[in-house]
């Protein structure tokens, strides 16, 4: 992955893209510059690919949505389907 360096005035972020630029990864950062999400974006050839890894790693919950549990903590694992991509959300369940 290759570190992107975005200015943005509106999200504290940390942006990497792969080498052939079909993965997107985005880690958003609170004010104490602590990760408190990440969505990564990818081609939408890679979706079936990754419902599979997730399939086989975390515990289903819905449509396109798994839970991970981590050192006692769960996060929430979202698919969202977009016309030339689609994004994975993962963030602390509330």
């Amino acid at each position: 992955m290759n570190f992107n360096n975005v200015v943005n005035s509106k999200f504290s972020y940390l942006k990497y893209t792969d080498n052939s630029d079909s993965q997107t990864m985005l880690f958003f950062l609170n004010p104490d510059s602590i990760c408190k999400s990440v969505r990564i974006i990818c081609d939408t050839y890679m979706k079936s690919k990754k419902v599979k890894e997730f399939n086989s790693l975390y515990t289903k919950c819905g449509y396109n949505k798994w839970i991970e549990k981590r050192e006692g903590k769960e996060y929430l694992i979202k698919v969202i389907d977009g016309n030339w991509s689609c994004a994975i959300s993962i963030e602390p369940v509330k």
